[in-house]
């Protein structure tokens, strides 16, 4: 039994959370089945799309962002939002076994997996442990473990219907909390239709077992506009988000006067270690959920989207300012007069507004690296603009224009690229050979063993990428039979980096080597200097260049004889050397019309993170020194 955070009075039964203390390979195994459940969830639609928790790439801030821009699509139309909160009570200790069972066969999961959750919640028994103290065993009648693995997909599972019932798109849930939205034109009419809503998932949960706690329900409104005769408010507040900003704002200069009460002008600890402290401890919570609330510099205007205006949050960003210099001053310890500007070059933490914007850009190119059935990618995907018909009047077949919300705003920082999909995960059933096993110089030397080794009729691709001053990408590889070459080529790609290059080239080659003569009886070993490319050859493969990497492994599970090695650059190998100097080539040829940028290309600039954007006085930040 552990406390829950910030309940004091733990004589309630409620303040404490059960922890089962389970096996470690029973836990290991029920991990695998909550990776393929979750996956398999959001394939095939099982769950509500705007379901998170347990899920890949699906948080609590992406539902906020998603909720945020609904709410100011609401108002940019003149209507009101009503939001009701509530919470599962209770939430894994009230599932009861056969009506999760009767839930996964109704959703169409295979009679084995509803056979395995059911014997998984049966016949468990517990007992509690608190300090010395041990309780008599128990038998469970219902209640998932938590601790388990599984626990949470399978309560997403349980509680799925809830999300199905009236007004399903303005329902949003994470784990046990539920939240309904409901837009209309006026305050009272949202409140009677959010009043049904409530009405309806209270009797569903009665029929089904489950009850909502009261405490925890809450109501809030949005309005464009402000009443002139503000409605009555009972057993509630009006939400300020000054009193939420100085919450965190708090807890971050809590944690910057600790780190500032470890060391003085004249002894502690390293300046290097405490720099990293506070981008560890301070930055996050100052930072926390800036995805979804921050709406940049400026804001535009409801009536006129056209038309932009200070977002008005200066006084927000002032004391979030305030928090971080006392964070920088536990890094640094000057003297209270020491300029601004100075405190923050010398402790290598830019200030408060560019590390907001940063924020905003690897948000961005988050949303790039989301499957199209995530909440944020549908409402940031924008439709193809249709045909124009001559005969009609262009005003009347161009689209409504939408309103451009800060989640619409923020996608739009970056360009588009090849939007990623969701893989299952991939377990292979031989282990594989590490690809590094000693240093680059005893790696050339046991690869010139190994191709003296390989019989002659063997082909090896050899594959390599390159990037230009300039910023071009091209690739290149070669293929050799016997220690020759037979065929090669270069070719350029549009907007990428070198990884993206390292892939297209290994997939050229493959395809090169395919087109050859008796290539289907022969073994096809293709090389690249590239590691982390070399790993998403043999295993997943990552966002950026996602489809190539899956056309190369369709390829290679068809031919059933190929195989990914790695060799290391630059030491006289001559199928490397050759690849290199192609790929080299591939970078002077014309970029391809149809180019589109990689999802690493876009990542490019926050490689390096903030640090790289600031520059007070023309001066670049100065690097933390590791000793006093």
């Amino acid at each position: 039994m552990i406390p829950k955070p910030g309940k004091r009075n733990l004589s309630c039964p409620r303040a404490w959370r059960p922890i089962s203390l389970l096996s470690c390979l029973g836990k290991g195994l029920e991990r695998l089945i909550a990776r393929r459940l979750a996956w398999a969830s959001i394939h095939y639609a099982v769950l509500h799309p705007q379901q998170a928790g347990a899920l890949p790439k699906r948080s609590a801030v992406d539902l906020v962002a998603a909720l945020i821009h609904d709410i100011e699509e609401a108002s940019a139309r003149g209507e009101v939002a009503t939001l009701v909160t509530a919470d599962i009570q209770g939430a894994f200790d009230t599932t009861m076994c056969n009506r999760l069972v009767l839930r996964l066969r109704e959703q169409g999961w295979p009679d084995n997996l509803a056979r395995w959750a059911g014997s998984f919640m049966s016949g468990r028994s517990a007992r509690v442990r608190y300090q010395d103290i041990t309780t008599p065993t128990t038998p469970l009648q219902c209640g998932l473990p938590q601790g388990s693995p599984v626990s949470p997909i399978l309560f997403l599972l349980y509680t799925e219907p809830i999300y199905r019932l009236g007004n399903p798109e303005g329902r949003f849930g994470y784990a046990d909390d539920t939240a309904i939205l409901c837009t209309g034109p006026s305050l009272e009419e949202t409140s009677r239709t959010a009043s049904e809503y409530l009405q309806e998932l209270l009797n569903w949960g009665a029929t089904n077992g489950i009850s909502f706690d009261p405490k925890k329900t809450e109501v809030m409104h949005f309005s464009p506009r402000r009443r002139k005769t503000e409605p009555p408010v009972r057993h509630g507040d009006e939400v300020d988000i000054q009193d939420t900003f100085e919450t965190w704002t708090a807890k971050a200069q809590a944690v910057a006067h600790h780190l500032r009460s470890l060391r003085n002008t004249r002894r502690g600890a390293l300046p290097s270690a405490v720099q990293r402290a506070v981008r560890a401890c301070v930055e996050p919570i100052l930072l926390f959920g800036v995805e979804a609330w921050y709406p940049g510099t400026t804001l535009p205007r409801w009536r006129q989207p056209t038309k932009e205006g200070p977002s008005r949050i200066q006084q927000l960003v002032r004391k979030m300012s305030k928090a971080l210099k006392q964070a920088i001053r536990a890094i640094l310890p000057t003297w209270k007069t020491t300029p601004i500007a100075v405190l923050h070059r010398e402790s290598g933490i830019p200030p408060i507004h560019q590390l907001l914007e940063a924020r905003r850009l690897r948000f961005s190119a988050r949303i790039k690296s989301l499957d199209q059935a995530h909440p944020l990618a549908k409402r940031t995907i924008e439709a193809a603009p249709r045909p124009v018909i001559k005969c009609i009047k262009l005003k009347y077949q161009l689209p409504p224009k939408t309103f451009p919300t800060r989640l619409r705003r923020t996608n739009r920082l970056l360009e588009n690229c090849q939007r990623p999909v969701l893989i299952p995960p991939k377990y292979s059933h031989e282990p594989q050979q590490p690809l590094q096993t000693a240093s680059k110089e005893e790696s050339a030397k046991d690869f010139d063993r190994w191709l003296q080794t390989i019989p002659s009729l063997s082909l090896v691709v050899y594959s390599d990428g390159s990037l230009s001053p300039s910023g071009a990408a091209g690739y290149g590889y070669v293929v050799h039979q016997d220690r020759r070459s037979v065929c090669q080529d270069a070719g350029r790609l549009g907007p990428a980096e070198v990884f993206d290059a390292e892939a297209k080239g290994a997939l050229e080659g493959l395809k090169a080597a395919l087109r050859l003569p008796q290539s289907a009886t022969q073994r096809i070993v293709v090389c690249l200097d590239n590691i982390a490319a070399a790993k998403c050859l043999r295993g997943k493969p990552s966002d950026s260049s996602q489809r190539v990497f899956l056309t190369f492994q369709a390829l290679a599970k068809t031919h059933r004889k190929t195989e990914v090695r790695w060799i290391p650059g630059h030491t006289d190998i001559p199928g490397n050397e050759q690849a290199d100097i192609l790929a080299k080539t591939g970078c002077a040829q014309p970029e391809p019309a149809d180019a589109v940028p990689t999802l690493a290309f876009l990542l490019r600039p926050l490689g390096s993170g903030p640090k790289s954007q600031y520059r007070p006085g023309g001066m670049p930040l100065h690097p933390i020194s590791t000793s006093v």
